[in-house]
């Protein structure tokens, strides 16, 4: 197969394995002397299974499939996606489910009944893999301007941050003879709390003192490479969803509220404490997104709603369990989420009645 149609068949089976659960299942070709796949789903009526083939190679490759699924002692339905061109001719000698793709241009010539859920998957990566470099740039930044807009001021902080923590230890090392590496741990981070809060760190007496932006500004400096890294990880795989459920200004807003309900909560319960960071805001994203998936409870998976609430779970106990974690700022900014995002959501959806 050529590079292209490589990359539909990896895009295909990409998609089979993380939206409609899918898993892939490896199997050895006696005839091409190598490694082979076939996508498998569990239905209630057996195994619901997925093989891309070329034309060329589409008897034998049927052969070995149904040869090794018959090993796996279960019903099954082998549905196969046979890339051709035009001059192909449709034999059924196997009597198994076939759509038959153009390998020039991805459109679809002919399926069966049974692939019908298959073709509009199909469809839509053939669109994809035929889209211009700005028609893939804007899909690609579809829902997520914002969010990675919000990651790029965390990271530009985070430099800056990073570049004044060294240039005054650097300093210091200068002026005692030795070396940076050679600084005392509780020499830096003596010096890494003071450029903290010099920036911006959510420090008691000061915000009690005036500076109330400090409840925001901490929301976007990190400690270290390893805090700022999980939390734009996570960011990035929420944010994207909030915006698609929210739009870009009620997501903005949720945030922004979050990371201040995380810093008062935090400021409350924990008044001695010097916090950073965007986890505050990223457990509101999670709140909005939970407080979306019980109001439409009887839309979706519940799955889905399930493993959210494990998700938020585990990560709150792990703020339980490891030392130097502001716990208080997560769930002040699970609870600011969730209220403001299911108050937003209702009232969008007043309005849209």
């Amino acid at each position: 197969m050529g590079e292209s149609v490589n990359n539909f068949s990896d895009s295909l089976y990409k998609h089979l394995i993380n939206n409609e659960r899918f898993y892939m299942k490896q199997y050895y070709s006696k005839f091409f002397s190598k490694e082979t796949y076939v996508a498998v789903r569990d239905t209630e009526g057996g195994l619901y299974c997925v093989l891309i083939t070329d034309d060329r190679n589409e008897n034998i490759n049927i052969v070995e499939a149904s040869e090794y699924l018959k090993t796996l002692n279960k019903p099954f339905s082998l549905n196969t996606v046979v890339l051709t061109d035009e001059s192909y001719i449709n034999s059924n000698l196997y009597n198994v489910n076939k759509i038959i793709v153009h390998k020039g241009n991805y459109n679809i010539m002919h399926f069966d009944a049974a692939c019908r859920p298959l073709a509009g998957i199909i469809q839509n990566i053939g669109k994809r893999i035929k889209m211009s470099p700005r028609e893939i740039r804007e899909r690609y930044l579809k829902y997520k301007t914002s969010t990675l807009i919000i990651i790029a001021l965390n990271v530009i902080m985070f430099l800056i941050t990073s570049y004044m923590i060294y240039s005054n230890l650097n300093d210091n090392a200068i002026s005692w003879g030795i070396s940076v590496n050679s600084i005392p741990d509780s020499m830096k981070n003596r010096v890494s709390n003071l450029v903290l809060i010099f920036l911006g760190a959510k420090y008691s007496p000061l915000i009690y003192d005036g500076e109330i932006w400090r409840l925001i500004s901490c929301a976007f400096l990190h400690g270290s490479f390893l805090h700022i890294a999980c939390n734009m990880y996570m960011l990035y795989i929420i944010g994207p969803q909030i915006e698609r459920i929210y739009g870009k200004v009620k997501y903005i807003f949720i945030y922004l509220i979050s990371c201040i309900t995380s810093s008062t909560l935090s400021l409350i319960i924990n008044p001695d404490s010097i916090s950073v960071g965007a986890s505050g805001g990223i457990f509101g994203l999670m709140g909005a997104l939970l407080a979306f998936a019980l109001i439409e409870r009887k839309n979706i998976d519940r799955e889905y709603t399930v493993g959210l609430i494990k998700t938020i779970g585990i990560n709150l106990v792990i703020g339980l369990i490891i030392i130097n974690i502001d716990n208080a700022a997560h769930i002040g900014g699970f609870l600011g989420g969730i209220i403001l995002g299911g108050l937003l959501y209702k009232f969008t959806k007043c309005l849209n009645i």
